[in-house]
Formats: C-alpha cells, sequence, structure tokens
C-alpha cells in the first residue's frame, strides 16, 4: 500500500489551519459567560480582601508606637485604601475589554474609554489622601485643584461614555451581501485570535510590572529609603499597546469593507486612543482635558460616521 505524498505547501497550510482553529476555540473556551462569571468574583473577593488588608495595615501605622518600615509607609490616611479595590477592578475592566474585542470595534473603544475614566476617578481617592487640608480660612488650598479637576472630569468621561454608548446604536448598517457576511465571519475570527494574543501580552506586562515594583519595594526597605508609589506604567503600557492592536483591527477590517466612511471611523478612532495614551502620562492640569477632548472626538467620529451610513444608503437606495 501505497501513500500519496503530502505537498510542503499543502501540509504548511492544513498546520497553520489547525493552529487558527485551535486558537478560536481557546478564545471562546477562556472567554466563556461561565469564565467570565467566575473571574468576576474572583475580582469582587480579592477587592474586599486587598480593601481590609490595606485598611489593617493603615490601623497598624497609625496606633503602634513603632511600626516597622513596610507598615509606616503604607501611609496613615485611611482614604488610600480606597485605591486598592479601584486596582482589582481597573484589571477586570482590562480583561473586559479583551473580552468584548471580538464583538464590535465601537465596543472596545467604549471600554478603552471607560477604563480611562476609572482611572481618573481612583486618582480623586489619591488625591485627597495627598491633599493635607481641602480648605484652609475657607479658600481652597492648592492642594485641593486636582482633587476637583480630576472628580469633574471623571464625572464628564461618564457622561462622554454613555453619549458615545447611545450613538453607536444610533448606527446604521450596510445591507448585507454573501461575501460581506463572509468577510464579516472571518474578521470576528480574526479578532478572536488577536484577543488570544493581546490578552498573552498584557498578562506578561502585568506580572512585569508587579515584579518590577516588588524588586524595587524590596530594595527600598532593605536601604531605609521611601517605598515608590502605585504602579501606573502598566495603564501607560496599555493604551499603547492599544494603539497598535487598534490599528491591526483597521487592516484587518478591510476584509469586511474598505469602504472610505468605515476606514476613516477606524482611524479617528485610533486617534483618539492616542490622545488618551498621552493624558495617563501628562501631568496636572493637562492630563484631563487631553482624556475629554479624545473622548469627544471619538463621539463626533461616530456622529460623521452615522451621517454619512445614512447618505450613503439615501443614495443606495435613491
Amino acid at each position: 500500500m501505497t501513500t500519496t505524498p503530502i505537498e510542503p505547501e499543502h501540509g504548511n497550510h492544513g498546520t497553520l489551519l489547525r493552529l487558527w482553529l485551535k486558537l478560536i476555540t481557546a478564545h471562546d473556551l477562556i472567554f466563556s459567560d461561565a469564565n467570565k462569571s467566575a473571574l468576576k468574583h474572583l475580582v469582587i473577593k480579592l477587592s474586599i480582601a486587598g480593601f481590609a488588608i490595606h485598611l489593617a495595615l493603615i490601623f497598624l501605622a497609625r496606633t503602634l508606637p513603632h511600626p516597622s518600615l513596610l507598615i509606616a509607609e503604607v501611609g496613615r490616611n485611611y482614604l488610600t485604601a480606597i485605591s486598592t479595590p479601584f486596582s482589582f477592578i481597573l484589571f477586570y475592566e482590562v480583561l473586559t475589554l479583551i473580552a468584548a474585542l471580538p464583538a464590535s470595534t465601537t465596543r472596545s473603544i467604549a471600554n478603552q474609554f471607560e477604563i480611562v475614566s476609572l482611572i481618573f476617578i481612583r486618582d480623586v481617592f489619591k488625591d485627597i489622601a495627598i491633599a493635607s487640608q481641602l480648605v484652609t480660612g475657607h479658600r481652597l488650598a492648592h492642594d485641593a485643584l486636582p482633587v476637583f479637576l480630576d472628580m469633574w472630569a471623571g464625572l464628564l468621561m461618564f457622561l462622554l461614555v454613555a453619549i458615545f454608548q447611545y450613538v453607536a446604536l444610533q448606527r446604521v448598517r450596510p445591507p448585507g451581501t454573501p461575501d460581506r457576511a463572509r468577510g464579516l465571519r472571518r474578521f470576528i475570527a480574526q479578532k478572536k485570535v488577536v484577543a488570544i494574543g493581546l490578552a498573552t501580552l498584557l498578562l506578561a506586562m502585568a506580572t512585569y510590572n508587579f515584579g518590577v515594583v516588588a524588586v524595587h519595594t524590596y530594595r527600598n526597605l532593605t536601604t531605609g529609603q521611601n517605598m515608590p508609589g502605585p504602579a501606573t506604567t502598566f495603564y501607560n503600557d496599555l493604551f499603547t499597546v492599544m494603539i497598535f492592536t487598534d490599528v491591526l483591527i483597521l487592516i484587518l477590517s478591510l476584509v469586511v469593507s474598505g469602504q472610505y466612511e468605515m476606514v476613516f471611523r477606524n482611524a479617528a478612532f485610533v486617534v483618539s486612543i492616542i490622545l488618551i495614551r498621552f493624558s495617563l502620562t501628562e501631568g496636572y492640569p493637562y492630563g484631563a482635558p487631553l482624556a475629554l477632548v479624545a473622548m469627544v472626538f471619538g463621539i463626533l467620529t461616530l456622529l460623521v460616521f452615522n451621517f454619512h451610513m445614512r447618505l450613503q444608503n439615501d443614495l443606495s437606495t435613491g
């Protein structure tokens, strides 16, 4: 009995196809509803535990006559403990962002807007803890200004996220065709593979950032120097990665449609995320206004896109 040799190209294609299908299956398994529900409950438990531990350490720092350097550097302001559960919630939002990536581009952008709004609200609690006195002699202290800027910026971001989601619901879908349906299925499969790679990369980044903070903390404690503040570089890196991810999705979206309106919308969304990335590295008072400008730009982009799509549908049926 003889076997027909398989050509190398066919064998390579078959191997890649099997790998592709395994990645898609892995995505559906990892981001299943059951796993997302289990992750939510885990984050809730970790948030409560982290909050309680942080409060206990602050209590020890305030009550012990000679607390250890590790306990002393936690601080004496109970409000600083609020940032701990927010850190877990923010990371959960990042994972939610990855899970929503294959669903729709607008959902992914909305998730990124939600993350940056939560970052600014978390900063409110940090600013309150840093400010020694918010009001002195019926006047606002200088240290209180970042608190109110981040507070109102966070509220406006909360509003803008809702507006963005509302405008996204008003979008006009182009007429469906067999070619478009096939392209859409392939595009969703590609985004699932991208989501697997993105999840792996971000988990590695989170582990690296945690390791860096742990090493620096240990060195500072052994030398008697001050501990570093909470690491914020992870979220800077997150939005840097999301910029390139959005560009990749922009390129892949050409499989579904190469329409001018679609390409411009996705490119403008990338610009919006770039502005958000800059807002996280800009100091007071430029960061918050820059993030607000990015969100407004995203909303206006979506409004103009919807107008274009209605116009194109009217022209095609007219």
